[in-house]
């Protein structure tokens, strides 16, 4: 299989499991289409992972689709790579990345599409597009300028030099950078912390950060679905339990 998925009592864990390079090939792809979309109902938080020396070395080189290349948007759309970012981007809950081996080309932009990141620190991660002689696509470009700020995204996409999880990391790109034998229990104990939040809460928080990245002007809908979001939980009954607990000097109600 090359994915595994292991639900546990308040989050998902989707391990790819095609070691040692895990190549985001079509078997992989579809599998994680498939799975986010029989997730989406309930939507649990997502910790997300990889077996073997690599998270990802993205696509072989030999099995780059001229699909992806197409000028025709709707072709690039209905491609499995690019409905993985789709339901990643669009996914309702948080979902957290725990990195423990390098990651190269679309497997970065993968990693883009997420909220969190933990690396451990002996990871790279690199955009070889140019060095193929590629133009990489301007919606992934765009995931990269958000990730690592302008000036690493710039470096790494026109250099094509793979650059180290520190520097990774003082940009911003990832959360925490670990030593690899705590990586693990450092993205658990980031679930744990993060399931502690309300699920509606956490689910309606993903999606205003979501709308606040991808436009720099919210327009009028937009705006009165963010209100609406947050007079629902002022209103609701998430809100109504944690202050009670609060109150009573007791632990969050949700979650560990």
């Amino acid at each position: 299989m090359p994915l595994e998925r292991l639900d546990q009592p308040h989050w998902t864990e989707l391990t790819l499991s095609r070691p040692p390079r895990n190549e985001l090939d079509r078997p992989l792809l579809t599998a994680l289409v498939t799975t986010l979309d029989e997730l989406w109902h309930e939507a649990p938080p997502v910790l997300l992972r990889a077996e073997g020396k690599h998270f990802s070395t993205g696509y072989r080189i030999s099995d780059i689709g001229a699909e992806i290349f197409s000028a025709d948007p709707a072709v690039r759309a209905g491609t499995p790579f690019e409905q993985v970012m789709e339901r990643l981007s669009r996914y309702p809950a948080p979902i957290l990345a725990a990195v423990q081996g390098d990651a190269y080309g679309g497997a970065v932009e993968l990693l883009a599409c997420v909220d969190l990141r933990v690396a451990a620190e002996t990871v790279r991660v690199g955009v070889p597009a140019v060095r193929l002689g590629l133009v990489y696509s301007h919606t992934g470009m765009r995931r990269l300028l958000r990730g690592f700020g302008a000036p690493l995204a710039r470096e790494m996409l026109l250099l094509g030099e793979p650059v180290s999880a520190e520097r990774a990391g003082q940009a911003g790109f990832f959360n925490r950078v670990v030593p690899g034998d705590e990586l693990l229990a450092t993205s658990r104990e980031m679930m744990g912390s993060l399931t502690r939040g309300g699920p509606a809460a956490l689910r309606g928080t993903r999606r205003v950060l979501q709308l606040l990245a991808e436009h720099e002007t919210l327009s009028t809908s937009e705006l009165a679905e963010i209100a609406s979001l947050r007079e629902g939980s002022r209103l609701g009954e998430e809100f109504a339990r944690a202050q009670a607990a609060f109150l009573a000097r007791e632990k969050s109600p949700f979650g560990e």
